[in-house]
């Protein structure tokens, strides 16, 4: 027993010692559940929608200023085009719906709200031919009350004059019906239509854009970070601290060695993703690999980074949940409009998310180099720094290196 017990305390006192591993046992799961409670707790945001050509449209009582925005055609098409809105209605006849179309889900959402909307525009093209059939009555009553009372004096004036023609008079008076002008109410047309994307949009295609992102940050990830520890524990990096070559020169070599694999890898990960897979995809090929290609290099510079921070592979590996997970969360591929300012402010600080959105203007939105450039650079702007980073942390970890 007191072997169990001896056992039992080294293990106690290498844990405690280890605050990486502690870390990781305590902070690490709360700062994941806090994330799962913020993202699957928050609420589901609303759809931004406009409706044009309202003016001249008896259906506008459907559609409330509060949940539509009133704009002229103009602003509507800029403002779905930036992603300001998810959706405009056309008031015209007949009605039409114009989506952005790049995300299922607010696709899902804006078309819920409209077609609501839609039937009370039912209910009141239902009150407005009540109207209609209630004042036609009434007026074909007066207009039967006043020829009935003309037929009474005609009926008069003939029995002094001519009693004879009386048998040539109508005995009953027929009731006039609905002036033949006068329809009942159209049912109102709602055609659809998509700036990005089509109704065939599914959710892969949707998260296909921040997968691509996800896996080619993990593996990277995994695989840079673990081959540069190797070659610390190996002896090796001492080697060439030793030698002439100078800090910069050690992590751009192995940024160019790794990166040559790093390219290879995501080359064929996005040719499967694309060209087997079938995931959805209308702009170019070559843009996608440049965007993954430059996320690629984010993501082995933070490895070799944080890989100076770890004494063995185990060590390595807990760095997962810390770095990867809360970056699959804040990416995009759940909605975060509705978190808290503090958790995005944290997602614009990971280089996931700005992969992402560059991707889906690609993929999704089929944009040219207008609509990624800023996000590329932001990924570029990553690398830079974390190269930079590891320039310091190599020569702070080795004072007599040059």
């Amino acid at each position: 027993m007191s072997n169990l017990f001896a056992m039992a305390r080294r293990i106690i006192r290498q844990i405690v010692r280890d605050k990486r591993t502690l870390a990781l046992l305590i902070i690490a799961p709360l700062l994941i559940l806090t994330l799962v409670w913020y993202i699957f707790g928050a609420k589901t945001s609303e759809p931004n929608l406009a409706i044009i050509n309202y003016n001249s449209s008896n259906l506008l009582p459907a559609f409330k200023s509060a949940d539509y925005e009133r704009m002229s055609p103009l602003e509507a098409r800029q403002a779905l085009a930036d992603k300001k809105i998810d959706a405009y209605v056309d008031l015209g006849h007949p009605v039409n719906v114009h989506l952005e179309g790049s995300d299922p889900s607010r696709n899902g959402l804006a078309m819920s709200k409209i077609q609501k909307s839609m039937q009370t525009v039912q209910q009141i093209q239902v009150k407005q031919m009540q109207t209609q059939l209630t004042n036609v009555i009434r007026s074909q009553q007066k207009a039967i009350q006043a020829q009935q009372q003309v037929m009474k004096q005609m009926t008069i004036a003939l029995q002094q004059y001519a009693p004879s023609t009386l048998a040539a008079l109508p005995r009953n008076t027929t009731q006039a019906g609905l002036p033949s002008g006068a329809q009942p109410g159209e049912k109102v047309q709602l055609d659809v239509s998509y700036l990005h994307g089509n109704s065939g949009l599914n959710t892969f295609d949707s998260f296909g854009p921040a997968m691509v992102g996800i896996f080619v940050f993990l593996f990277i990830f995994m695989i840079g970070g673990v081959s540069f520890l190797r070659e610390r524990t190996t002896g090796t990096l001492d080697r060439l601290m030793a030698s002439p070559i100078r800090n910069y020169q050690i992590i751009c070599g192995y940024l160019v060695g790794f990166g040559l694999f790093v390219i290879v890898q995501s080359f064929i990960l996005t040719c499967y993703i694309v060209y087997v897979l079938k995931i959805y995809n209308v702009g170019s090929i070559l843009d996608v690999l440049i965007i993954v290609f430059i996320l690629s290099f984010s993501a082995l510079s933070l490895s070799i980074l944080l890989s100076t921070f770890a004494s063995n592979e185990l060590q390595m590996f807990q760095f997962i949940p810390l770095v990867i997970v809360p970056q699959v969360f804040l990416s995009g591929l759940f909605p975060i409009e509705t978190l808290p300012g503090w958790v995005r402010v944290i997602g614009n600080l990971m280089p996931i998310h700005y992969s992402t959105d560059a991707l889906r203007n690609i993929m999704i939105r089929g944009t040219g180099f207008s609509g990624w450039w800023l996000d590329g650079g932001a990924l570029l702007l990553f690398s830079l720094v974390f190269i930079i980073i590891n320039i310091y942390v190599i020569r702070a970890s080795r004072p007599l290196a040059s």
